[in-house]
């Protein structure tokens, strides 16, 4: 178990086995568990099984967002005294054994070159059935990178939140989750304002993690695309072209991430089984990003 290192897990309306599994692993790696639960209707059904593990419970008010809820918990974190790290996890997360070990000693080693943000594990993504690339723009082109076979860790200009392991120290400099985004992108633009920032994001593929992102997956011409309710698609476009108006966000993000969201505009506004419903909450999202409308979806 590690003493340098706390789990933030994010919780809305959770699966009580699955939840509990995630509990277990992670109570034998790291000295501290936080819940936080953003308003569960079922938390009665599930809050038995926190009983035999030594684990914080912080209940939000209300649901409040993914970025509000792991700010709460890692500002509990923070508060922990000798804490280094703080490890943040949605509710369905599998993280693999000795996960947390072998992060931390990737970051020792690769402190050495330069100030780090976070690095995360390699992800399995259940629903696609596809280990998900780490990302990184050279040269303004994306690059996906993928394990060669052999490879131990990469530079990424972000992360998926779930499994990513932060540094407190750098976290401070940076600043928390933005709670303006509600959901969606949340990790994507800590990540970019990281690196503006000066501090590097890597990814582990020799340490891995399996995880599900979306309802399902929707088959384009031998692509699988995550299939997600139509108000994610909200947020999704909300926020993506929130991002493309602050400056310390690149230019050759904006691009690629427009021209990606665009074909996605397309596929999901004709194929999708909610295509219509799909199609209303993308043009929202637009409409209420390019009027710079932030925080939880209103209609």
């Amino acid at each position: 178990m590690s003493r340098r290192t706390a789990a933030v897990i994010v919780t809305y309306e959770p699966e009580a086995e699955t939840l509990a599994r995630l509990i277990q692993s992670l109570s034998a790696q790291v000295r501290t568990v936080f819940i936080v639960d953003n308003a569960s209707s079922n938390f009665a059904h599930w809050q038995d099984i926190l009983a035999p593990v030594d684990c914080r419970v912080i209940r939000m008010a209300d649901n409040e967002g993914i970025a509000a809820a792991l700010n709460r918990g890692l500002i509990a974190a923070e508060a922990e005294p000798g804490l280094e790290f703080c490890a943040i996890f949605d509710q369905d997360s599998a993280p693999s054994e000795r996960m947390i070990e072998a992060l931390e000693q990737h970051h020792d080693q690769l402190s050495r070159r330069g100030p780090v943000a976070q690095i995360g594990p390699y992800f399995f993504e259940h629903n696609r059935g596809i280990f998900l690339p780490f990302i990184e723009f050279r040269f303004g082109i994306p690059r996906r990178k993928r394990d060669p076979g052999n490879g131990t860790w990469t530079t990424a200009d972000y992360l998926i939140s779930s499994g990513s392991l932060l540094s407190l120290a750098a976290l401070k400099k940076i600043g928390n989750m933005d709670e303006s985004l509600f959901i969606d992108y949340v990790d994507i633009e800590w990540g970019l304002r990281a690196q503006a920032a000066g501090f590097q994001s890597y990814g582990a593929f020799d340490v891995r993690m399996e995880h599900r992102i979306g309802e399902e997956a929707l088959d384009v011409a031998g692509f699988r695309l995550a299939v997600h309710k139509p108000l994610r698609r909200y947020y999704y476009y909300r926020n993506a072209v929130l991002l493309c108006r602050r400056p310390y966000i690149s230019l050759a993000w904006k691009v690629s991430e427009m021209t990606r969201l665009g074909i996605k505009f397309v596929i999901f506004s004709t194929m999708s089984k909610r295509r219509r419903e799909d199609f209303v909450m993308m043009t929202r999202g637009i409409r209420d990003g390019l009027r710079g409308k932030t925080g939880k979806y209103q209609h």
